[in-house]
């Protein structure tokens, strides 16, 4: 997903998410599917709508995984919530602006498509936001306000007592709302993962033992921003960091690094944008003449029973969560990965340094 793409994405389900949480047991949801006519696809949340104040109130019901870790004991549990959104509404002509709050500024997510005045109608989504400060609508930067995702629009459509939303392709076909995006970008050499890889043994070669290693496993390792656009001339980055790429093309690089010729393969790669998180499926392969590196790795954000356990242990990260008052909600995981990363960028660390 190149980068423009991503923010896109991420504006789009921020401000979506400002207004519904979206989250269930298998990172989707669909609900009542014949709501509104036989060929209706989405999900819908009871409202109380006040015309009279602008004011609109949304129950989402809503459910997720955990493993909750007490006292070394782990337990698989899928959380149950009813939550509840309040949001003022207001008109600009015929558009419709549904105001949140980020900080102190307030802002809007903009629809557009319904009738002028009426907020009971079908809108359409839109990748342009409202600045309550200046009082006027920012679409700046955006490939088509439009297509906000990849060529599918996402609609509204307000009754007196409910919020029904859907999302249709560019074909006009009904999905979920929740469907995964799959990465489009594929040219995993150009990433910025290999940024990472060469500024990681940049740093190893460079300085000291002890802080070569401190600067290549402190160095944010974005397994999640794996395919993500470098904007980067990944050549012309090598050379400042004193490594040769020698021949490169989407899934296969070979460059020289401390004298050793190099080789990096992505044998297999999967990268998926939930409105909740990010799943990743990566295998790769480094070889030198000392040696072969590999990784078999998966990042899924959510939970699953089979490796709620004290033998998975190190395949979670156990985190303590807490509310918005800072109240303990409990101590455990809501994700988890499999393959040792850490074993991986030690291999690294060792070819390149013999």
């Amino acid at each position: 997903m190149n980068l423009k793409l991503l923010i896109i994405y991420g504006m789009v389900m921020s401000c979506t998410m400002a207004i519904l949480a979206c989250s269930d047991s298998n990172g989707s949801f669909v609900s009542n599917v014949n709501s509104i006519g036989e060929n209706f696809i989405g999900e819908k949340d009871p409202i109380v709508l006040d015309e009279i104040n602008h004011t609109m109130t949304i129950y989402r019901f809503k459910s997720e995984n955990r493993c909750v870790v007490e006292d070394d004991k782990y337990e698989f549990v899928v959380h149950k919530d009813t939550s509840q959104v309040y949001r003022e509404y207001k008109f600009l002509g015929d558009t419709l602006v549904l105001l949140y709050r980020d900080g102190d500024n307030t802002y809007g997510q903009v629809l557009v498509g319904g009738k002028g005045g009426q907020i009971k109608s079908k809108w359409k989504m839109t990748a342009c936001h409202y600045i309550h400060k200046n009082n006027s609508v920012d679409c700046s930067g955006l490939i088509n306000t439009d297509e906000v995702i990849k060529g599918s629009t996402v609609y509204f459509d307000i009754t007196q007592d409910t919020l029904y939303m859907s999302r249709i392709d560019s074909k006009g076909n009904a999905i979920d709302i929740n469907t995964p995006e799959i990465d489009e970008f594929n040219d995993y050499t150009a990433s910025r993962y290999m940024s990472v890889i060469f500024h990681s043994i940049d740093a190893v070669l460079q300085f000291s033992d002890w802080y070569g290693g401190l600067a290549f496993y402190s160095y944010p390792w974005p397994w999640s921003d794996v395919f993500n656009f470098c904007n980067c001339d990944i050549e012309k980055e090598a050379l400042q960091r004193n490594i040769t790429v020698t021949s490169r093309d989407k899934n296969k690089i070979s460059f020289i690094a401390n004298n050793k010729n190099v080789e990096m393969e992505f044998t297999h790669a999967l990268h998926l944008l939930y409105s909740r998180g990010q799943y990743v499926e990566i295998d790769v392969t480094v070889k030198t003449d000392e040696g072969v590196c590999t990784l078999n790795y998966v990042h899924d954000p959510n939970m699953i029973p089979e490796v709620c356990n004290a033998e998975n242990s190190s395949s979670l990260e156990i985190s303590t969560y807490l509310d918005h008052d800072y109240i303990v909600l409990f101590n455990g995981a809501k994700d988890y990965h499999i393959g040792d990363e850490e074993k991986f960028r030690s291999c690294i660390v060792g070819l390149v340094r013999r």
